[in-house]
């Protein structure tokens, strides 16, 4: 993510300038009408920047710039003139933990604060733990909370799920630990994972706890929570964008249609135990669109169930494999041909089901991902 329009409140706000030129002059005068008290690295000033000088309207340090000079400011306008010499000052500034906005780009870059505008270089007195919702696996899902959260990180915990992209939004610094879990095969158990947490945020690191889609649907948010809570941790829930809008929305698969569905049940399709008992008949309900995580294991013995207790054999069922990813498939049937069309083409894990008439409307919307070609047609059925 290397460029960001933001919206920013200057007034009262320590910025600092670097640059002396008529780039630098015009982006002073207004931070000055906007309120901002500014501080400007540079080894020669423009008449009118002398001039302001001379007003003490701004702090001027006559000498060229050095990384160190960022730390403590929250935000930062690289203004050199020269673009390579800007990126390097946004990089300094990324590494203090500020905003640096650069003529090159226009925009703010890299973005590098969270909520905490003040945050400075190392490890703070007391740590802190994000639990940040990485979403389903599209870096550009990632919230603009958990980018700034990420690139205050001294240490990543992350799960096989978040991609390198999203990873490479850390500073370069921090400490990148793997803790992902597949089905029986778990790098960390949980109680391990929550003991590091807390051991990292006791020793002063600010922790990125990376999981892949929303840390509170099916995510072991709430443990993770809970653990923290119970150890005087203090800790921040990011929310990200689940897997099941954010696959279904690529998928072009609304979860719900004033014509088609006005409800929207998430399940799981298993439980801590790797089972799960289900109240059947309030997932056979109609005009209702039911969204299954983890149901690709369980796919053969969950479209009979529905069926058996009462689902229409032919109702619309698709399942998607990599949902938001460059290896994003839909395979679409019904719930009572999905089980043998999975099989056909031998999907893997993540994916997720959609059961309900509102998977009808892929045929007319077609693919919906970013990345789609303008004029693409709708997957055919059986898969796209």
């Amino acid at each position: 993510m290397e460029r960001l329009n933001l919206p920013i409140d200057l007034h009262g706000r320590h910025c600092l300038m670097v640059g002396g030129g008529p780039v630098a002059t015009r982006r002073v005068q207004s931070a000055l009408r906007a309120g901002a008290r500014i501080t400007v690295i540079a080894p020669e000033l423009d008449e009118m920047l002398q001039r302001e000088h001379a007003d003490g309207q701004i702090t001027w340090h006559a000498r060229p710039f050095t990384p160190a000079d960022a730390d403590g400011f929250p935000l930062v306008f690289a203004l050199t003139g020269v673009p390579e010499h800007d990126r390097e000052i946004a990089r300094a500034t990324a590494a203090c933990g500020g905003l640096c906005s650069t003529e090159e780009a226009g925009v703010v870059f890299p973005l590098s604060a969270g909520n905490e505008r003040t945050a400075t270089r190392g490890p703070s007195p007391r740590g802190r733990v994000w639990l940040v919702g990485a979403g389903p696996g599209d870096p550009d899902l990632l919230t603009l909370h958990g980018l700034r959260a990420l690139q205050q990180a001294d240490a990543v915990l992350h799960d096989r799920l978040v991609p390198q992209e999203m990873l490479d939004l850390a500073p370069a610094t921090a400490q990148r630990i793997f803790v992902g879990k597949q089905r029986s095969q778990h790098h960390y158990r949980q109680e391990e994972l929550n003991e590091l947490m807390i051991e990292l945020a006791g020793a002063g690191q600010r922790v990125a706890r990376l999981k892949g889609g929303d840390p509170f649907m099916f995510g072991r948010g709430g443990e993770e929570a809970a653990a923290l809570a119970a150890a005087g941790v203090d800790y921040c829930i990011v929310p990200g964008v689940t897997a099941g809008s954010g696959c279904t929305a690529y998928a072009g698969i609304p979860l719900t249609h004033r014509d088609h569905a006005h409800a929207c049940l998430f399940i799981t399709a298993h439980d801590k135990d790797g089972e799960c008992d289900h109240d059947w008949a309030t997932l056979v309900q109609p005009r209702q669109t039911l969204v299954v995580y983890m149901g690709l294991l369980a796919l053969r013995g969950l479209c009979p169930k529905l069926v058996e207790h009462g689902m229409e054999p032919n109702t619309p069922a698709a399942l998607i494999e990599k949902g938001t990813t460059p290896e994003q498939r839909v395979l679409v049937g019904t719930v009572s041909t999905l089980p043998a069309i999975a099989a056909e083409h031998e999907p893997v894990s993540p994916a997720v089901v959609i059961v309900g008439e509102v998977v009808r409307l892929r045929a007319t919307l077609g693919d919906c991902s970013p990345t789609r070609e303008p004029a693409s047609a709708p997957a055919a059925q059986g898969h796209g």
